[in-house]
């Protein structure tokens, strides 16, 4: 009845790739991957036919489940960290969640167990899984969000460099989430508005809240890097005059300066100060460069291991549990056995006397 509950010999069962067929000698189609296919599947199914059409008025049913989840995780989640690039990174950060939310969902529902158990044994398939619990999901999905973070962190150095706004980024700068056009700054500015509801973000300037349209009057963030020093901007100091970068010049520099600029200069000498603190500048600069590079592989590492591991834990903790009664049983065995042969051989001296 144990085993018929567990629909497995071995509880790992439930967690271990299981083939369906193969293609050459190299690629394996397994019962995770037919998972992976299926939530993404579901996800093509059911979010664009929720969300094909702007509405104005409140939502309802499965969409305003889907919205609420949407909007804690766009307003609690990522704006706190990602502050103005929020809108930027959305749309991916969405779709992994909703996926990797599938997955784990789909892998709770036991379809083998149930046909195990209808058919009375006689059957025992492998159709169903976890996709997150196989390392190559995880990693797939590590690998993705790497290789998405610092391209789009090298294409934002040269856009800047194109647009002649390297190293002028003020709080204003915002970019929409296709990254190609200025956004709306009055929906993304934290320091000065709240927007559309930022529980977690207090602004500094209410007055944005009262009179925006005098707030960003000068309008300093499609222009003010091409305007004349002092002519009125409204959050002190002089507008900055900045030249443009031929797109191949800007696409080649961008490499080098989004390293240069991805650890920290402790000791970069100030504008106008001796040029001899880069002497103890660059050193550190390079070990700490080095330091976040690491870090930058092992954080998306980490994750992989730390989902792989949650969606198979439980399964390996239980196997370990079920190991134990055999061995436990053969423990106690063994000492019956020792015990009734010390009774015999008690036996045997008392005779002998």
């Amino acid at each position: 009845m144990l085993q018929l509950f567990l629909a497995a010999a071995d509880p790992t069962e439930h967690v271990v790739a299981h083939p369906w067929f193969r293609i050459g000698h190299w690629f394996v189609f397994t019962n995770q991957m037919f998972m992976a296919l299926l939530a993404a599947g579901l996800l093509v199914l059911i979010l664009p036919r929720l969300f094909r059409d702007a509405r104005g008025d409140a939502p309802s049913g499965a969409r305003n489940f889907f919205e609420a989840i949407l909007e804690f995780l766009r307003v609690e989640v990522f704006r706190p960290a990602l502050k103005e690039h929020t809108d930027r990174f959305v749309p991916l950060l969405w779709s992994l969640f909703f996926f990797i939310l599938f997955c784990n969902l789909l892998g709770q529902i036991p379809v083998d167990e149930i046909i195990h158990l209808v058919t009375g044994g006689h059957v025992t398939s492998h159709i169903w899984g976890t996709a997150t619990g196989s390392y190559l999901t995880t990693g797939a999905l590590a690998i993705m969000v790497f290789v998405v973070i610092h391209v789009s962190g090298v294409r934002q150095v040269a856009k800047s460099l194109m647009d002649g706004t390297y190293g002028h980024h003020g709080h204003h700068e915002e970019h929409s989430s296709d990254g190609h056009k200025p956004g709306h700054e009055a929906a993304h500015d934290l320091e000065h508005m709240r927007g559309e509801g930022l529980p977690a973000d207090v602004p500094a300037n209410f007055g944005a809240l009262t009179n925006p349209t005098k707030h960003y009057g000068d309008d300093q963030h499609i222009g003010h890097h091409h305007a004349k020093p002092d002519d009125g901007d409204l959050h002190g100091g002089a507008r900055i005059y900045s030249h443009k970068v031929p797109p191949n010049i800007a696409w080649i520099s961008a490499i080098p300066l989004y390293l240069w600029n991805f650890a920290p200069h402790p000791f970069r000498p100030a504008p106008g100060a001796s040029a001899i603190g880069w002497l103890a500048d660059v050193p550190l600069w390079a070990f700490l460069l080095l330091l976040e590079l690491i870090g930058a592989v092992i954080k998306p590492f980490a994750l992989m291991i730390r989902l792989f591991a949650n969606m198979i834990a439980g399964h390996i903790v239980l196997a370990s549990l079920i190991l134990l009664i055999p061995v436990g049983e053969g423990i106690a065995q063994d000492g019956r056995i020792g015990e009734r042969q010390l009774i015999e051989d008690a036996g045997a001296r008392g005779v002998s006397r």
